[in-house]
């Protein structure tokens, strides 16, 4: 059973897809704090120095200097300055087809794992940042290789078994879904086909989705549009209806109606507010 599980979970990562949006090396000032926000990306967090707390979810950590920390994109989450020397880390943000929170929840991966000197993170990292700022030909491969080297490191020390971990046969099956929905966001999703996809009866595969995601199928893909017209206000100068339509919603006006009541902006003022600190700093 863990031989299969870990070579489930490669099988499944092999499909992984980035997109780096920032990476830096920050020394954090006494202004390093935020409260109640969920960006649509991931981070990456490397602590060199320092100290600080970061909550994510319900839960709240305090890296310290020479661990790693992987926070998934979509969940709420916090972070501040202690009483002692803020953090110097290096950092970035990423974008990924991958929902990385349910391969955390699933798998009951820690967010955060202490690091080998000799695993050349500072290394990948400084590449982040030096690739973006001096562009060449293969920029973009060297950039992908550094981040995986990160993810994957990550990923290793994270994986362990646990005995309440669900049976494989229903991980494999939910997160087929999962990928079954990301990439077909933009068309009518029905529960009949998602209960085909994972070959189970509609009733027990809307339960089964429940008991493990914590939210029914519908309001799932509902939220992952909402995360995903976030991403494209953010990080893109499309035309709202355009960012409607790429997201799922297929009306509008509805969209502007939606998003405002989940997210208490319109789309465009959402797009107006999104802050230097949201794009550029930790």
């Amino acid at each position: 059973m863990e031989k299969d599980k870990k070579q489930w979970l490669n099988d499944y990562l092999s499909k992984l897809r980035i997109e780096l949006l920032h990476a830096k090396l920050s020394v954090c000032g006494r202004d390093w704090k935020r409260f109640n926000y969920a960006p649509s990306y991931n981070k990456l967090y490397y602590i060199c120095d320092g100290e600080g707390w970061i909550q994510f979810g319900n839960e709240q950590y305090t890296p310290r200097p020479g661990e790693l920390m992987f926070i998934p994109g979509g969940v709420l989450q916090s972070f501040s300055v202690t009483e002692g020397t803020p953090y110097t880390m290096y950092w970035c943000h990423f974008r990924s087809n991958i929902q990385f929170v349910h391969l955390f929840n699933l798998f009951d991966l820690p967010k955060v794992v202490k690091t080998d000197p000799s695993a050349g993170l500072q290394q990948h990292f400084r590449q982040l940042s030096d690739h973006r700022a001096n562009g060449g030909p293969a920029t973009t491969l060297k950039i992908y290789s550094a981040l995986f080297a990160i993810i994957a490191y990550f990923i290793d020390q994270a994986y362990e078994e646990k005995d309440d971990t669900p049976q494989m046969m229903s991980v494999r099956k939910l997160l087929d879904t999962i990928h079954y929905i990301d990439t077909h966001l933009t068309q009518e999703l029905t529960i009949e086909e998602l209960a085909q996809t994972a070959h189970f009866h509609p009733n027990y595969f809307i339960r089964f989705f429940k008991k493990h995601l914590g939210m029914p199928p519908k309001r799932y893909i509902y939220e992952r549009r909402l995360e995903e017209a976030k991403h494209l206000l953010a990080f893109t100068d499309l035309a709202v209806n355009e960012v409607a339509c790429r997201a799922g919603f297929n009306d509008g006006s509805y969209f502007s109606a939606a998003f405002k009541k989940s997210v208490g902006f319109s789309p465009s003022e959402y797009r107006n507010r999104v802050s230097i600190d949201e794009r550029t700093n930790p």
